[in-house]
């Protein structure tokens, strides 16, 4: 009997091997009745935390995220972080693409710095490894007393220069109390 029973459960489990090996993977459904994607992983209230030797470099929340195979998408993003001479930079957006270690501001997107450095834009694109801001859209750039808009800009966030095309810029003079 005994035997017997071992036999059945080796049959059994070979069984179940051979069918294992033939079928094909399951593979969950990627798209919704509609052709829209369905995200792998969704968080809601999200905080993502950079840290090196020197303490916290950077803090991501996000309202949503969806993880796809090729891509993140976040919803309502503030990103803070701290440059290396310690002044704190807070970036805002309704919507970010994340992808291939580029982030993708898609709307109503703005940069604040704590020395007074402020840019707001459409259609921002920080690449995580050469930190860099650019944009092909119209945006405003304002600095202490000065405003500038234009089409198009770069922004090196390490150097804190900025090059721009077809700009606008308006500068308040300081007054000097006369003698």
């Amino acid at each position: 009997m005994v035997v017997r029973l071992f036999v059945y459960g080796a049959l059994l489990f070979l069984g179940m091997s051979v069918f294992l090996i033939i079928k094909e993977p399951y593979t969950l459904r990627i798209v919704d009745l509609n052709g829209n994607q369905i995200p792998e992983i969704e968080l809601i209230h999200a905080q993502n935390y950079q840290i090196k030797d020197n303490g916290i470099e950077s803090i991501v929340n996000s309202t949503r995220v969806m993880r796809f195979k090729d891509f993140d998408e976040l919803q309502t993003v503030t990103a803070e972080h701290r440059t290396d001479k310690g002044l704190r930079g807070v970036l805002t957006t309704d919507k970010a693409l994340v992808r291939d270690k580029v982030i993708h501001c898609m709307s109503n997107s703005h940069y604040v710095r704590s020395d007074g450095v402020a840019l707001e834009g459409e259609d921002i694109f920080y690449d995580l490894n050469t930190e860099v801001l650019r944009s092909e859209k119209p945006f405003i750039f304002s600095q202490e007393r000065s405003r500038t808009n234009g089409l198009s800009f770069v922004y090196q966030m390490k150097e804190g220069t900025i090059a721009a095309n077809s700009i606008h810029s308006v500068i308040q003079q300081v007054e000097r109390k006369g003698k």
